[in-house]
């Protein structure tokens, strides 16, 4: 039978096409198999943590919002929230504790974690957006538990600090025998309250929430004066999220300060 050109040229292309096609199911396969080499923005877990009695789950949405004068982790957690919506990915931010969410950085390749302290010994292990604020943090005791200096502290019964933070490490890493952990600051109050702790650690702008929520008159704390840490919180990232998400994250909060939005929040949700 009498093959026309076009016949004749489909019967030329068929094995190269076939083979062309062959080699693109093989790479979607093998890309399929060896996956991304970094979190997608979309698909990125974000999480925080030590919220106790500065947020609350929207009733409709399920969603974490933070509570209007409250303290620090509120506006920690609603900045997030602008954030997220400016680079437009969805709204959900999950709470665990602090010793969680590190564990999360270290062993996951999607997660953001905030807030967290961006020391020498964590700067190369994640990414960084921020800061969200600059503190200064404290050794807190009842009245009667005074110590003029940190040094002194060392003879404290006991100093409870969160395990897994930058100060129970700090703490660690100057030679203190005296450390008990807790899993939030607030059950290190507690502990302060019930006797059970000597000491225990607080940024300054941050210690009246501590307070009111376990029932401490603040006419019955005193601090050490020489501070025990001056630091900066920021959003930090596993290290295999993208570096365009990171400039992303960045430019939103970087737009959400010059626009006096974020001063907005400040003023609105820490504690007054």
């Amino acid at each position: 039978m009498h093959k026309t050109k076009n016949t004749q040229l489909s019967e030329f292309l068929s094995p190269l096409l076939s083979a062309g096609l062959c080699t693109v199911l093989l790479l979607c396969a093998l890309l399929a198999f060896a996956g991304p080499s970094f979190a997608l923005e979309d698909n990125l877990t974000v999480l925080t943590h030590d919220l106790t009695g500065q947020a609350e789950s929207d009733p409709n949405t399920g969603e974490l919002r933070g509570i209007v004068h409250s303290g620090k982790r509120a506006f920690n957690l609603e900045a997030v929230r602008e954030i997220m919506a400016a680079v437009g990915i969805p709204i959900r931010i999950r709470e665990v504790s602090f010793a969680q969410g590190m564990e999360a950085l270290a062993t996951r390749n999607d997660v953001a974690f905030f807030n967290v302290y961006r020391s020498p010994q964590r700067e190369q292990r994640f990414k960084w957006v921020g800061p969200l604020q600059r503190e200064i943090d404290y050794l807190y005791g009842l009245q009667g538990n005074t110590f003029s200096n940190l040094d002194e502290a060392r003879s404290a019964l006991s100093i409870c600090a969160v395990e897994g933070s930058q100060h129970h490490d700090l703490l660690l890493e100057r030679g203190f025998k005296n450390i008990i952990s807790a899993p939030s600051y607030q059950e290190c109050f507690s502990r302060l309250k019930s006797g059970t702790a000597t000491l225990a650690v607080s940024s300054d702008e941050t210690l009246l929430q501590k307070l009111h929520a376990v029932d401490i008159p603040v006419s019955q704390i005193s601090r050490i004066p020489e501070p025990l840490l001056q630091y900066a919180g920021y959003i930090a990232f596993s290290p295999q999220v993208d570096d365009r998400i990171i400039r992303r994250w960045q430019e939103a909060l970087n737009i959400l300060i010059s626009s006096g939005r974020f001063q907005t929040l400040y003023d609105l949700y820490y504690e007054r």
